[in-house]
């Protein structure tokens, strides 16, 4: 038989339905601490229409929410429905700011994108998700561990606690030092050969870390 939690919040009434009548999973409606869907043991999904993950981008939910992911579930997945983001009325949001925010889901937080067209779409992928996940079994694990990704979403997380620092200058200055260590013992001067470090940046940076002060935590609140 297979089963899934669903979070309490969710409403997807469409899409509940046809899991529960077309394909006989049966749903546990609960309060998930992360994600919308639960595959047991280990699958966490977060479903967002094309207008939450746009709202989402512009109010900064978006990369928190996947840090959560990401540090917190072993197979997480983002699902995004929706025929195309382009047709909602955003007009501040470039294209490719959208495309970059998809870019930095799966490449900065390790976590899969699946695109789907409708809450029947959703259902479908849903169901196959739960028989694949049945068949490989609890003991295949995925080729990055969560050990790996926790670490790096580490990472990403000091530095954009930084002043100055946003998603993209916390990864060009790891690719730039190679580590965390690197950066803390980095001179101004070194800083400010990092694309995108500016001096007023870099010296606030110097101050911090040679004052031994941790940076604040992101806060991860929110669902």
């Amino acid at each position: 038989m297979k089963k899934i939690d669903v979070d309490f919040r969710e409403k997807a009434e469409t899409l509940i339905n046809t899991l529960k009548s077309l394909y006989e999973i049966e749903i546990n409606t609960t309060a998930l601490k992360f994600g919308d869907y639960f595959i047991p043991p280990d699958t966490v999904i977060e479903r967002k229409t094309t207008c939450d993950f746009l709202v989402s981008i512009i109010d900064g939910r978006l990369f928190n929410q996947a840090y959560r992911l990401a540090e917190h579930c072993k197979r997480p997945i983002m699902l995004i429905e929706g025929e195309t983001f382009f047709g909602e009325k955003y007009p501040d949001l470039s294209k490719e700011a959208i495309k970059g925010a998809l870019i930095t889901i799966a490449q900065t937080f390790y976590i899969p994108v699946l695109r789907t067209t409708s809450e029947s779409d959703t259902a479908w992928y849903i169901n196959q998700l739960c028989e694949h996940r049945q068949r490989i079994g609890e003991n295949s694990g995925p080729l990055l561990s969560h050990k790996a990704r926790r670490i790096d979403t580490q990472k990403i997380r000091f530095l954009i606690a930084l002043p100055g620092i946003g998603l993209k200058s916390a990864k060009t200055l790891l690719h730039h030092f190679g580590s965390i260590k690197n950066i803390v013992n980095a001179s101004e001067k070194e800083l400010l050969d990092v694309s995108g470090i500016g001096k007023k940046t870099a010296r606030k940076i110097q101050d911090i870390l040679s004052d031994n002060t941790s940076p604040p935590l992101i806060a991860t609140n929110e669902h």
